[in-house]
């Protein structure tokens, strides 16, 4: 296949070995949150984590000011539904342009989804109420477990294992690294704040985030495309002119 479609097209990540082991990933950890909400929701639902969190969203309550009611909006919409879309399309995009592959792209639009759509399903089976505190915000979903928002916050890891691939730069690393941790607990403090989750959603959902990333991470850079991908950090030729195009029996046809 020839020409500057046919190389960006042989870039593609996604074959049917990698989309069966995204697909099975994405169960374990789904499954895995579902006994955690059920455990919280039920054996430990008199137990010491359940009282805990009970306190501390009780404390964050006392702690309200008009200044923190205010700061803890912009808290929360970091993590917002729109901002997560158009954040990681834009991303994706300017990922595009500057590698002319699909690597990039695609390793941060899928993380995000696992996380997502984990999330989705996580939420509606276990179905945990929210805390019992006035709270600053509504939303369409009742239930509690995970927080949806820390989950997509810690998700943008992703952005930072793609720096790391491809750069050396010590300022650049620290600066990525501090962001995306960083994000997740404003998102989560933001959050439990606002009335929304209690600290043991909070926690899930950090936790949720990054494990879609780890997830994503450990099949994506196995597939040829992205071991070719980040090869090209020490100076290997680029996938899009070199890579070897794979039977259409491997290869999911987009």
């Amino acid at each position: 296949m020839t020409g500057p479609h046919g190389r960006l097209r042989a870039t593609w990540p996604l074959r049917w070995r990698q989309t069966l082991q995204l697909l099975c990933g994405w169960a374990a950890l789904t499954v895995v949150w579902i006994g955690l909400g059920a455990l919280l929701t039920g054996p430990l639902a008199g137990g010491t984590i359940v009282r805990a969190d009970e306190r501390v969203a009780h404390w964050m309550v006392a702690q309200r000011t008009p200044t923190w009611n205010h700061i803890t909006v912009w808290g929360s919409l970091l993590a917002e539904t729109t901002t997560k879309v158009a954040v990681t399309a834009l991303l994706a995009l300017v990922f595009l342009w500057l590698w002319r592959r699909w690597f990039e792209p695609v390793f941060l639009v899928v993380s995000l989804a696992i996380e997502a759509s984990a999330f989705i399903v996580v939420t509606a089976v276990v179905g945990r109420d929210r805390p019992d505190v006035p709270r600053l915000d509504g939303s369409p979903v009742g239930s509690s477990f995970p927080s949806g928002h820390t989950a997509a916050a810690a998700a943008y890891a992703a952005i930072a294992v793609i720096v790391f691939w491809h750069t050396r730069k010590r300022w650049a690393r620290v600066v990525v690294v501090i962001v995306t941790a960083v994000v997740p607990v404003v998102v989560g403090l933001s959050r439990m704040y606002r009335g929304m989750h209690f600290l043991s959603d909070a926690l899930a959902g950090a936790v949720l985030g990054f494990a879609a990333v780890a997830l994503t991470t450990v099949v994506l850079a196995r597939s040829p495309e992205g071991a070719a991908a980040v090869s090209t950090r020490a100076g290997s030729p680029d996938p899009a002119t070199n890579s070897s195009e794979p039977s259409e029996g491997d290869r999911i046809v987009v």
